[in-house]
């Protein structure tokens, strides 16, 4: 009996002492190997799905390469410690998008290391952009800075390319409106041809555009400057005698006086003294009026204007010791030249037309009006029922010795009516024909009741 006891107690001495072993075993390990974290900075972000995006939608990877994470593990000291950067893979997965846009999307983190889990990853989640990549034409322009030497002037540039292609995300091209090529000619007194010059992108509001993701098929070309000595040349006019009046009787002022013109050719430039605008009739002329005469159309052959130039010039006539006096002339002598065969009546709609006279004050102040006349010439049944504008001719009576009539182009406006039409188609026939005119008619200061010619 005392032997199986002692048997019994010896057993479970050892049995305690497997569990104390065990447990001392534990101890040791978890002092020797004990669970640990480790971090690893800049871990390369892998975006994955490319490929399978592009197939189904068109989108590629924009923005969003070349990222990295901070990823800690957790795992036995052991474990933990050999583990290598290279083990540990970083992925973001981009295949499940649709549309053209920026997303944040969330690190997934593996690691080839049995005993080893992912404790956190920092940032969380990496910021991707896509979209469809795409090409296009914008026309470029040659823009010129700077001032050339004195007496030079820059002429209009010139580029070897007249348009570059871009290429890029869709988003990024649609503000890509146009390619620019600057080119200074600060103090050049010579021509630039073929110079190399870098151009810069630009949006439609003008402003110079910068993308990462832009590229252009080039980044510079050539362009070419001619660069002209500019003449300033004197302008003048022919003076017809008219009008009682001769040229030297005439102040004439021409604004401006002279301007400065280029040629591609030198030599042409030597030959020109002057610029001519062409005649001017005296007889005509309304004195103190400036007269609007084209500098453009009179220039030579291979001639231009420098940019910045006036194209026309104001003539003023004056005369010394002569007057004008305008008066309203409201008495209108009239000739239908189809006579008896017309069934018309006419209205004269204009109430007066000004003309001016010429002469000495006194004489002028001597000039009845009633002795002066518009002589109004028409065929009633060519012209038909409607409004119309006629020529007028001024007739004078009577006229004080000195005094002249300046001569103009008159136009009066007479209105031609059926009276054996009916109301209605009257009506009818003035509304065609006055489609583009105030529906306000002026009261006629004229009224003819019956065929042929008179006055009134």
């Amino acid at each position: 009996m005392k032997k199986n006891f002692i048997k019994k107690q010896d057993f479970l001495l050892k049995l305690l002492s497997l569990a104390l072993s065990i447990v001392l075993w534990a101890v040791v390990m978890d002092i020797d190997n004990p669970e640990r974290n480790m971090r690893f900075d800049d871990v390369p972000v892998r975006v994955i799905g490319a490929s399978q995006l592009k197939a189904s939608t068109g989108l590629e990877l924009i923005e969003g390469e070349n990222t990295t994470v901070t990823v800690s593990l957790r795992g036995q000291s052991k474990s933990v410690g050999e583990v290598r950067a290279s083990q540990i893979t970083a992925t973001v997965d981009i295949s499940g998008l649709t549309e053209a846009n920026e997303y944040d999307l969330p690190v997934t983190v593996s690691v080839s290391k049995s005993g080893v889990e992912t404790n956190y990853v920092n940032p969380g989640k990496v910021h991707v952009r896509v979209d469809r990549v795409e090409s296009k034409d914008v026309p470029i322009e040659v823009n010129v800075t700077g001032t050339p030497s004195d007496g030079y002037r820059a002429g209009k540039p010139t580029a070897a390319t007249k348009k570059v292609t871009v290429f890029g995300p869709a988003t990024d091209l649609a503000q890509v409106a146009k390619a620019v090529a600057a080119v200074d000619v600060t103090g050049r007194n010579s021509s630039l041809t073929n110079y190399e010059c870098r151009i810069t992108l630009y949006d439609q509001d003008g402003a110079a555009f910068t993308s990462n993701y832009i590229t252009s098929q080039t980044e510079k070309i050539k362009v070419s400057v001619p660069i002209y000595r500019v003449n300033k040349i004197p302008l003048t006019v022919i003076l017809k005698d008219g009008g009682s009046l001769t040229q030297n009787q005439v102040q004439c002022v021409i604004d401006p006086e002279n301007v400065e013109v280029i040629a591609s050719d030198q030599a042409v430039l030597s030959d020109i003294k002057e610029i001519n605008l062409g005649e001017i009739d005296l007889g005509s002329v309304h004195t103190g009026t400036p007269i609007s005469m084209s500098i453009k159309d009179k220039l030579p052959s291979g001639v231009s204007l420098v940019s910045g130039q006036p194209e026309t010039a104001n003539v003023t006539i004056s005369v010394d010791g002569v007057a004008t006096r305008k008066v309203q002339v409201s008495k209108f002598a009239w000739n239908d030249t189809a006579q008896e065969n017309t069934p018309y009546t006419v209205n004269i709609l204009t109430k007066s037309v000004e003309m001016e006279l010429r002469g000495s004050e006194s004489q002028l102040k001597k000039v009845d009006v009633n002795n002066l006349s518009i002589g109004l010439t028409y065929d009633s049944v060519s012209l038909g029922v409607g409004r119309h504008t006629v020529k007028g001719v001024a007739t004078t009576v009577g006229l004080p010795s000195g005094v002249t009539l300046v001569e103009e182009d008159i136009e009066v406006e007479i209105e031609i009516t059926d009276p054996h039409a009916s109301d209605e188609t009257i009506t009818s026939d003035k509304t065609d024909s006055t489609d583009d005119t105030d529906s306000t008619v002026a009261e006629p200061t004229a009224h003819r009741t019956r065929k042929g010619g008179g006055s009134q």
